[in-house]
C-alpha cells in the first residue's frame, strides 16, 4: 500500500517537471553563504531559501519562517597567452523567504529566492563565431534569477518538492525608415524605431529526500535541457534618392536582418546526494552530477540577411553584394560528471551557535580541443575550494530562531590547457588558457 501511494506521489511530482537550468549565477557560483561555503553540495541538505535552486524536496525541512537576504561579488581572472580577457565581474543581491506549514495535515513548504544583478538585470550578447569566448562565463552570469518551489512530506522519512523558476529573455527591433540620399549621404532624412522586449523564460525542477536511517539522507534532483533565446530583428525601409531637386529619383528599396541566438543552453542533468551526520555537531555531504553537455547548441547567432533593391532602366548606380548568411557549427562538446563535497561543525556557546565550513568542487570542462578553424570556445577543468563560517544569536524574544549570519568565500582555479590549432594559418592562433575565479559573499537571516 505505502510503495503504491509513493509511486503515485513521485509521478506526480515528476508531471511538474520540463526544463531547468544550470546556467545561472547560482549555477556557477552557488546561492545563498552557507551552501556556497559547502561547495554546493546541499541537495541532501538544505532548509533555508537556498533549497529552493538545489532541491526544493528540502524547504519542508524547515521549521519556522525563514528570511534570507545577501549579497555576492565575484571577480575573474582569466588569461589567454597571458594576456587578461576582461571578463565582467558577476555581483548582486540574493535573497529568499520559506514559509512551512500544514496542508490536509500533511507538512508542506513554500519558497522564494532570487538573485537580482545590481548593474543590470539580463545581459544577452552574440558574439561571432570565430572569436575566442569563455563560453561558461559570459552571459550564464549575468541574468535575473527567480523561482518558486513547493514540497511536501507524505512521510516523516521523505520529502517531495518541484516548482517553477524565471529567467529573463531578451528579443528586439530596430527599424529604420525614410529616404537616403546618393551620393550625398549627409543630406539622408531617417527616422528610427526601437522596440525590446524583457521576457520571461519559465522552467521546471523536481526533487526528493529520502531518509534512510536517522544519520544517512539520499537525494535525488532532475533537470531538463533549458534554452535561453536571443532574438533580433532589424530592418532599413525606404527610398534611395539618387540626384536632387526634380531630377532625382527614387528608388524604393528594403533590407532586412534577422538574427537567432541561444544565448544560454544548459542541457540536462540529474543529481544525486547524501548527507551523513556521524554526530550532533558534525554533517558531511556529497553531490555527484551528470550534465548532457553533448546536446550543447553553438550560441552563435543565426543570419539572415535580404535586399530588394531595383534600379529602373537606364539609372547605373552600384549594388553592395550582400554578405552570406551564417549558420553556426556544432558545438561538439561532451557530457560530464562533477563532484561536490562539504563538511560542517557547529558548536553551541550558551543561547548561540557557531559553525565552521568547508568545501570541495571538481567540475571537468565540456569543452573539446579547439583545434579546427571554425570555433573558440574557452574552458577548462575547474577545482574549488570554499570556506566559511555562520553564527546564530539566539536569546531574542522576538524571533525564536534567531539572527542568523552566515559568510563564504570561494577559489575557482583553471587548470592550464593549450589549444594547438590545426591549421598554421589559423586567424586565431594557437591558446594558452588559465587564471582563476575569485568570489564570496554574505546572508543574513532571520528566523521565526
Amino acid at each position: 500500500m505505502i510503495r503504491t501511494k509513493l509511486a503515485s506521489i513521485c509521478a506526480a511530482t515528476a508531471l511538474l517537471a520540463s526544463a531547468t537550468a544550470l546556467a545561472t549565477p547560482p549555477g556557477t557560483y552557488g546561492f545563498g553563504a552557507r551552501a556556497s561555503a559547502l561547495a554546493g553540495a546541499t541537495s541532501a541538505d538544505g532548509g533555508d531559501s537556498s533549497s529552493v535552486y538545489y532541491n526544493p524536496a528540502a524547504l519542508v525541512r524547515a521549521t519556522g519562517v525563514r528570511v534570507d537576504v545577501g549579497y555576492f561579488y565575484a571577480h575573474h581572472a582569466l588569461s589567454v597567452n597571458g594576456y587578461d580577457s576582461a571578463v565582467d565581474p558577476a555581483h548582486g543581491v540574493v535573497g529568499g523567504v520559506v514559509a512551512p506549514g500544514r496542508l490536509f495535515g500533511v507538512p508542506f513548504a513554500f519558497g522564494l529566492a532570487t538573485h537580482l544583478p545590481d548593474d543590470r538585470l539580463s545581459r544577452s550578447r552574440a558574439l561571432p563565431q570565430l572569436q575566442p569566448r569563455w563560453e561558461l562565463f559570459d552571459n550564464r552570469v549575468q541574468l535575473l534569477y527567480l523561482a518558486a518551489d513547493v514540497a511536501i512530506a507524505p512521510w516523516p522519512f521523505l520529502r517531495l518538492g518541484g516548482g517553477i523558476s524565471f529567467i529573463s529573455s531578451t528579443r528586439g527591433r530596430l527599424d529604420i525608415y525614410g529616404d537616403i540620399a546618393f551620393p550625398q549621404a549627409s543630406a539622408s532624412r531617417l527616422r528610427h524605431a526601437v522596440d525590446a522586449d524583457l521576457r520571461a523564460v519559465r522552467y521546471a525542477q523536481v526533487g526528493m529526500q529520502l531518509d534512510v536511517t536517522d544519520k544517512l539522507t539520499l537525494s535525488f534532483v532532475y533537470r531538463g535541457d533549458f534554452r535561453l533565446a536571443l532574438e533580433f530583428d532589424a530592418s532599413v525601409v525606404g527610398n534611395v534618392v539618387v540626384g536632387s531637386g526634380m531630377n532625382a529619383a527614387r528608388i524604393p528599396g528594403r533590407y532586412d536582418l534577422v538574427s537567432r541566438s541561444t544565448a544560454v543552453f544548459l542541457p540536462q542533468n540529474a543529481v544525486l546526494g547524501v548527507r551523513y551526520q556521524p554526530r550532533p555537531s558534525v554533517i558531511l555531504l556529497a553531490d555527484l552530477t551528470y550534465q548532457n553537455f553533448a546536446a550543447y547548441t553553438n550560441p552563435t547567432a543565426r543570419l539572415d540577411v535580404g535586399l530588394d533593391l531595383t534600379p529602373p532602366p537606364g539609372l547605373n548606380i552600384p549594388i553592395p553584394a550582400l554578405p552570406p548568411g551564417l549558420n553556426p557549427v556544432p558545438a561538439r562538446f561532451f557530457d560530464t560528471v562533477s563532484v561536490r563535497l562539504g563538511a560542517e561543525w557547529k558548536q553551541s556557546i550558551r543561547a548561540h551557535e557557531l559553525a565552521l565550513r568547508a568545501g570541495y568542487r571538481y567540475e571537468p570542462t565540456p569543452v573539446p580541443e579547439q583545434s579546427a578553424s571554425d570555433t573558440n570556445f574557452l574552458d577548462s577543468d575547474r577545482h574549488a575550494v570554499t570556506l566559511g563560517a555562520g553564527f546564530r544569536v539566539g536569546g531574542i524574544d522576538a524571533i525564536r530562531g534567531g539572527l542568523v549570519i552566515d559568510a563564504y568565500g570561494s577559489l575557482q582555479g583553471l587548470a592550464p590547457r593549450v589549444y594547438r590549432k590545426s591549421n598554421p594559418a589559423d586567424t586565431v592562433g594557437d591558446q594558452r588558457l588559465g587564471g582563476f575565479v575569485i568570489d564570496a559573499g554574505i546572508t543574513t537571516s532571520i528566523a521565526f
